[in-house]
């Protein structure tokens, strides 16, 4: 089996759960994955995921001599698209290019995943259906609440320990994770950096309060440095913008409970049993699905969500998420993950 999926990060972290079905078939599938440079850490991460390879030329002249069962092309681009109906297959699902240079859906069950691409009011607002379920529907296949799966190597979380005790984080204490940069294309699809700020004060004012952890991208040391320069709180660590994924993974499995937008770091979060607070603005919370470890946090204005890329609002739809409302939630997510027992699952959790 061929797997192509390129991008997000997020999307392609969330795609692992297509992996759990297939080894649970009587006769589990040889698993190649195409995806991008920046992914590869995260697939290779991926149990299940027999061969990954970088989406190049020389893969592709690699898959032309090869035969494959069945190949999926789960991204919306020209490119991935044309590797999917270049390689030989018995089989192909997801989308396609046609011989006009148009993508379309391969198979009947692929049109609704299709149709949210172009139909705005039913994505934003039809829709119910995480991504999970689309993206097992568009196959024909059947979704049974499969999560997220990656592992790291021991050597990963040592490094990530080594680091914390580097920093100073003290043994023992409960370490939440906050990661504000959601990337720039959307337009405020990052709570605001008062926000966080006003949030490490309401945190640390408690008794034995927990540890706070800064992470950021590799274009987020600006954004990091004005947080914690914002902070009075000594319990504040920062991690240097743009650690190496499986760094970053290693940092958010350490932490109780991780609060970011939709991006990368709450999908990590829910792939490592870690609990998430994820706060929504411009994107589509309804395709989220926290399985069971976390809270999403909506703004209540009737314009979201929108994936608008400039916005004159104001207040804008990050604005109108208050900390008091975050902090309710954090606090609720710290009582679950303290509870005993309040292990990650194993099928869906990064394993020793």
């Amino acid at each position: 089996m061929l797997i192509i999926k390129l991008g997000a990060l997020g999307d392609v972290a969330r795609t692992s759960c297509l992996l759990p079905g297939l080894a649970a078939r009587p006769e589990p599938p040889h698993v190649t994955w195409v995806t991008s440079p920046s992914a590869l850490p995260l697939v290779q991460r991926m149990p299940g995921v027999d061969r990954a390879l970088v989406f190049k030329p020389a893969t592709f002249m690699q898959l032309e001599n090869e035969q494959f069962d069945t190949v999926i092309s789960l991204d919306k681009e020209p490119a991935p698209c044309a590797l999917a109906m270049r390689v030989k297959a018995e089989e192909r699902l997801g989308i396609g290019l046609s011989r006009y240079g148009t993508v379309y859906p391969m198979n009947e069950e692929c049109g609704y995943y299709f149709r949210l691409g172009l139909d705005n009011d039913e994505k934003f607002h039809g829709n119910q259906k995480s991504y999970q379920r689309l993206i097992h529907e568009a196959l024909g296949w059947d979704y049974q609440g499969q999560g997220y799966a990656l592992e790291l190597k021991q050597a990963e979380r040592l490094e990530a320990e080594r680091r914390l005790a580097e920093w100073g984080v003290p043994d023992g204490t409960p370490l939440i994770g906050l990661s504000p940069g959601t990337g720039t294309v959307y337009a405020n699809k990052a709570w605001r950096e008062a926000g966080y700020i006003e949030l490490v004060a309401r945190l640390g004012r408690r008794d034995r309060g927990p540890c706070f952890l800064l992470l950021g991208g590799p274009d987020e040391q600006e954004l990091l440095d004005r947080i914690a320069n914002g902070c009075s709180s000594e319990h504040l660590f920062k991690c240097p913008a743009g650690p190496p994924i499986e760094l970053f993974a290693a940092l958010i499995e350490r932490c109780a409970v991780v609060i970011s937008g939709d991006t990368l770091a709450m999908h990590l979060a829910v792939g490592l049993g870690r609990r998430s607070v994820a706060i929504f603005g411009p994107t589509c919370h309804q395709e989220i699905d926290l399985q069971g470890r976390g809270e999403k946090i909506v703004t209540p204005i009737e314009c979201s969500p929108c994936y608008l890329r400039q916005c004159d609002k104001s207040p804008t739809c990050q604005d109108m998420v208050p900390a008091e409302v975050v902090e309710a939630a954090v606090t609720r997510q710290l009582a679950e993950a303290a509870k005993p027992g309040r292990e990650p699952d194993p099928k869906h959790a990064i394993q020793t």
